[in-house]
């Protein structure tokens, strides 16, 4: 084997070693309460991941989100430092569900359920998100936008206080699967994105963010590299099919 090859196996490797939480690196501060849907999901001395309101009192986030009877879910938060805003809501989690076939290795299956302690007030500043109206992949190419509260520079450990957000690329499976191989398995389940030519993606801090395309959900953020935000980086979402779909509407219509 040669010295280059063994170099890219060890880079691939170190991606996966980092990609339990994500971040998002070259975005910018979002304006505040623009992403009404967007819930915080704190747990103590595990860190944070994001998350999507889908029901008033339900939560789509990331299966690898560690999720225990401490775990609090925030909403209308903009800024996490002023717990006095008015717009803000917190709940406990009294029910987590990951999805039953779910892989940590693999990153397969990778979404998980969270009810709430109460039914959030819908206002302007919290609102639930829809799903997608179709379940066909978005295009190579399309633009769609990532938000969430984690790091925001490499060279920097601490997460943002504001909430950040971020304009992302979709890339071709092929293309991702590619960059992927030998170490993690691009499945039809998943979907891909790139900053192109810009150091813009996602990293360490906001699993389970939502993935926004035409105003849908089209994804939850799963995985990506060590060098996060890197111009020829592929960061990699759990893809809402129709199947994933008709689980959810089936565990929130058991959790009624």
């Amino acid at each position: 084997m040669s010295v280059l090859r063994i170099l890219l196996l060890v880079a691939i490797i170190l991606q996966i070693q980092n990609c339990d939480t994500a971040e998002i690196i070259g975005g910018k501060e979002a304006v505040p309460h623009s992403r009404p849907y967007m819930a915080l999901v704190r747990t103590a001395g595990k860190g944070s991941c994001g998350g999507t309101l889908i029901k008033p009192n339900w939560v789509l986030t990331s299966a690898e989100c560690t999720v225990d009877k401490t775990t609090a879910v925030d909403l209308g938060v903009h800024s996490i430092k002023n717990t006095r805003s008015n717009q803000r809501q917190q709940f406990t989690v009294i029910q987590a569900i990951p999805h039953p076939k779910f892989n940590k290795d693999k990153h397969i299956n990778n979404l998980q359920l969270l009810k709430l302690s109460g039914k959030a007030n819908l206002t302007k500043t919290v609102k639930t998100l829809p799903f997608p109206e179709r379940f066909t992949d978005a295009k190579p190419g399309s633009v769609c936008d990532i938000a969430g509260w984690g790091r925001t520079d490499n060279k920097k450990p601490g997460t943002s206080d504001k909430l950040m957000d971020a304009r992302v690329t979709v890339l071709d499976r092929k293309v991702c699967a590619a960059r992927w191989k030998p170490t993690v398995k691009i499945t039809s389940d998943m979907m891909c994105t790139s900053g192109k030519d810009a150091a813009r993606g996602l990293c360490n801090g906001d699993i389970g963010g939502p993935l926004i395309c035409g105003g849908f959900q089209k994804g939850i953020i799963s995985f990506g590299p060590l060098l996060c935000g890197t111009p020829n980086g592929s960061d990699v979402y759990t893809r809402l099919t129709k199947d994933y779909v008709k689980w959810i509407n089936r565990q929130i219509k058991k959790g009624l």
